[in-house]
């Protein structure tokens, strides 16, 4: 039995800024995992009868990493200080890389806020290696439409980034990566996910029952992928089951961290704090239509 998936816990339930969502990463074991720092789940249903300014998050800055966010109902609307004001609707991703320095927001679409309904996406933190922590911001979305989408063995496959096969996703990331979102509702239906020997990373399960090489997951738990010998993870659908799949190349690097920054020294940080507020990562002001 393969031994590269690892320590199943279940994620937190956390609050951040008045929303509760559930935080997989970090977690008492592990505070991150190869270049994966963190992992957020927010599903609520919106009431309705809003302003979009009412909701999500404003405007906040981010440097030294690319957070992620793959929607899976609702919309999101994205609007950063490189001026980018762009909404990714449900089976999409935002990508940005925060580089050296942006501004940016993360609210449902008016439509949404005013209209009500269900509104769940996933975002994640990747960690950005040191050579390219201070490249220039960029803002990648991807449409449900471009992202790679295929069926095997009953499993509906979402490629977010990186290569499966003859496959491979238009999101560009200066890592070695594969991200995936997984969907399955046929009981026993299994799947064999390529992972290189020397990557690692994190399985986690929005909802459903699965094994993972025989070792059972359920909904709001995550797995640890280590490096190991085996160059595939295999997973079994035991319950109508929605999995996304983070797995890099290890990054061997200090990360210092504080709230919105991540660096690879207290110098950097500090000089990434000092940076924001005199104004150079650029400004943000809101407005809906």
């Amino acid at each position: 039995m393969s031994k590269r998936a690892i320590n199943i816990v279940p994620a937190s339930r956390v609050n951040m800024g008045g929303n509760w969502i559930e935080q997989p990463l970090p977690n008492a074991r592990h505070d991150r995992i190869g270049p994966f720092l963190l992992i957020h789940h927010w599903q609520e249903v919106l009431p309705g009868n809003q302003s979009a300014l009412e909701v999500g998050v404003g405007p906040h800055p981010h440097r030294g990493f690319s957070p992620v966010t793959c929607i899976y109902s609702g919309s999101l609307r994205h609007r950063d200080s490189l001026g980018t004001d762009h909404i990714v609707s449900a089976g999409g991703t935002q990508w940005m890389n925060s580089g050296s320095g942006i501004v940016h927001s993360e609210r449902p679409s008016d439509e949404l806020a005013m209209q009500g309904g269900l509104l769940e996406m996933i975002q994640f933190w990747v960690n950005t290696p040191r050579s390219h922590k201070m490249n220039p911001p960029s803002y990648q979305p991807l449409s449900s439409e471009s992202t790679p989408n295929w069926t095997e063995n009953n499993w509906s496959i979402s490629l977010v980034q990186g290569k499966w096969g003859e496959h491979q996703s238009p999101i560009d990331a200066v890592h070695p990566m594969r991200i995936l979102n997984l969907a399955c509702e046929i009981t026993e239906s299994e799947i064999a996910v390529p992972l290189p020997a020397d990557w690692v990373g994190a399985i986690y399960v929005l909802d459903g029952k699965a094994r993972i090489n025989e070792q059972p997951i359920e909904g709001r738990q995550i797995a640890l992928v280590e490096e190991g010998t085996e160059e595939s993870i295999l997973l079994r659908c035991i319950e109508p089951s929605r999995i996304l799949v983070l797995t890099g190349a290890v990054l061997n690097e200090p990360v210092f961290s504080h709230g919105p920054f991540v660096m690879n020294s207290i110098e950097e940080l500090q000089r990434a704090i000092m940076d924001y507020h005199e104004g150079k990562m650029g400004t943000l002001e809101e407005e809906t239509n």
